[in-house]
């Protein structure tokens, strides 16, 4: 039963992964800050295989680690903006906590606010406490925290992906903004 309450959740991933991977390589290759888009597209392709149950664990772990360092390498090279390094990390915080199992629920009084924030501003309503606590209290580890969380994931990799199209304009857009504040009464 748990596999065929999944199943439409793995579908939208695959859909939204496909439409990310697809955009990222066209977009990379005239952009001036090509590394946030890879970055993109490696996490979208760890996240699938850890959902395909193509990696465990621990190597969707060492996954997020790697792409963590790459993403403090890329912001102390200056080759993606603070606004995306601190984001992206915020995902990869979610992702790793969405892996991991707590039957005590020892670490979500730490976590559960910061997680609970993140699910409502990415899909624009709160998550189901009981669900979440069952999810985390006794399914963590098994993959089915981080089906829980494919739709904020996606949500905000698509997010990430426009702010890295719109940096180039944000200037001018603000000062549009700025210009049509300073005409009202």
């Amino acid at each position: 039963m748990r596999a065929n309450a999944t199943h439409p959740t793995i579908v939208l991933f695959a859909l939204l992964a496909a439409a990310v991977t697809a955009a990222a390589p066209a977009r990379a290759q005239t952009s001036p800050r090509p590394s946030g888009y890879a970055l993109l597209s490696d996490l979208v392709a760890l996240v699938a295989q850890a959902g395909r149950g193509a990696a465990d664990v621990a190597t969707t772990n060492t996954g997020l680690l790697t792409l963590a360092q790459r993403v403090s390498a890329a912001s102390a090279a200056k080759s993606v903006d603070p606004i995306f390094a601190t984001r992206f990390s915020r995902l990869l915080s979610a992702i790793r906590q969405g892996l991991l199992a707590d039957p005590g629920l020892l670490y979500w009084p730490m976590y559960r606010a910061s997680m609970m924030d993140f699910i409502e501003e990415r899909t624009g309503r709160p998550p189901d406490w009981n669900k979440l606590v069952f999810v985390v209290g006794d399914h963590g580890g098994s993959g089915v925290g981080l089906a829980m969380l494919v739709e904020p994931v996606m949500s905000e990799v698509v997010s990430l992906h426009v702010h890295l199209e719109s940096l180039d304009r944000r200037q001018a857009i603000l000062e549009s903004y700025m210009k049509g504040a300073a005409k009202s009464p």
